[in-house]
């Protein structure tokens, strides 16, 4: 079977089974489920893939909801990842589209599996939890989930189509200050506040961010402010981000905010306990032939990329810990316009047929790309020498 038969072969299996997909998304859409909690969400998806053939390992890298999903021959020339997101956000639901991109990837492998033999391809989908708590795919990494894989990919949804976007390198602390605590009115002097330092802290980075370069972002909440007027905080805490896409320009941030906080403690007399989050994340390592490879597909599918730059309107994900260790490419497809992740708006446009529409133009994407590195043992070979350390193309 040639080429472009084979690509119409799986558009046409892609579209027999349309139905199921949208069907889960809506689902999902009904019934959200948080981080780590994606129990149904997970069942379900595992459900999808073992009926397709997938052998299935469920709890990878020691998170419940986790899985790897496996088809498809150890010999093969290529190994593609599918990535699988499914947790929601707290109140507001699908809010980032989850329920758009997790059928996209598991409809993606269920038209491959229909068409290519299995000496071809060995397709792993890789059920992803807690992205929004940005802990998920680091612990697949770290537990060597990607291990043997030749490039990872998802699509996620948005308000663009562009098929090289970036993420910000994002270190996350938590800044604890202790004092002493006393009567407020009584014996003020004989307290430490530890709420003057969380101050001292907030006014010096607002202060420090004059003289940041202009793609540093720092940005925090004040998470214990104390617990009476009455009473000198003997504790106090804020939480701060602070994110790059260049690394030393994010070392170098990291450094002076925490500068700050030592300088606040100095200042008012008060401890400083700093302790970085495991939610931390890399930036994003891009891999520009893999991303190429996708947008070729969708020139294919008669769809334009939008005229966003691929360091516009982004923010930070645990997938940039997958890019770490594997070519790895994050497209986006939209589903509306001047839309807003993280809204009631864009939770409500997933639902809508423009929502379930971005499902299927990712699905289609995400399928070719994988079906053309398959077949192309030169374009597995450029993908792999843009990546330092990633397993050599066969």
């Amino acid at each position: 079977m040639d080429l472009e038969r084979e690509r119409q072969e799986i558009l046409r299996a892609l579209d027999e089974q349309a139905g199921e997909a949208l069907s889960l998304s809506r689902w999902m859409a009904g019934c959200p489920e948080l981080s780590l909690a994606e129990y149904e969400t997970s069942r379900r998806y595992r459900e999808w893939l073992a009926g397709r053939g997938f052998a299935i390992e469920a709890g990878v890298a020691g998170l419940e909801t986790a899985f790897q999903a496996a088809w498809g021959e150890g010999r093969a020339p290529f190994t593609g990842a599918l990535l699988a997101e499914m947790d929601a956000l707290p109140e507001i639901g699908h809010a980032c589209g989850h329920n758009l991109s997790g059928p996209a990837s598991l409809l993606a492998a269920s038209a491959l599996v229909r068409v290519l033999p299995p000496e071809a391809v060995r397709l792993l989908v890789i059920g992803c939890p807690a992205e929004e708590t940005g802990v998920g795919k680091r612990r697949l990494v770290a537990a060597g989930a990607f291990a043997g894989v030749d490039a990872a990919m998802m699509a996620h949804a948005s308000d663009m189509r562009r098929a090289h976007r970036l993420f910000l390198g994002n270190r996350k602390f938590d800044l604890v200050f202790h004092g002493r605590a006393s009567h407020a009115a009584a014996y003020p002097e004989r307290g430490v506040n530890a709420l003057d330092a969380v101050v001292q802290l907030m006014s010096a980075v607002g202060l420090l961010r004059q003289q940041l370069p202009r793609g540093v972002r720092v940005h925090g909440v004040i998470t214990d402010g104390g617990r009476a007027p009455n009473v000198i905080p003997e504790r106090a805490a804020a939480q701060l981000w602070i994110r790059a896409l260049d690394e030393g320009e994010l070392d170098d941030a990291v450094a002076r905010v925490l500068a700050c906080a030592r300088g606040a403690a100095e200042a008012t007399g008060t401890r400083l306990e700093a302790s970085e989050l495991e939610s931390s994340s890399p930036a994003m390592r891009p891999n520009l032939v893999l991303a190429a490879c996708y947008r070729r597909q969708l020139e294919r599918l008669g769809l334009s990329e939008s005229d966003h730059a691929p360091d516009q309107a982004i923010g930070s994900s645990d997938i940039t810990h997958v890019s770490r260790v594997v070519p790895t490419i994050h497209p986006n497809f939209p589903i509306g316009t001047d839309l807003q992740l993280h809204t009631r708006e864009f939770a409500d446009a997933t639902t809508r047929p423009s929502g379930e529409e971005g499902l299927l133009e990712a699905a289609r994407a995400l399928a070719l790309t994988i079906l053309e590195l398959s077949r192309s043992a030169s374009l597995r070979a450029a993908v792999a020498a843009e990546a330092p350390g990633s397993r050599r193309a066969r």
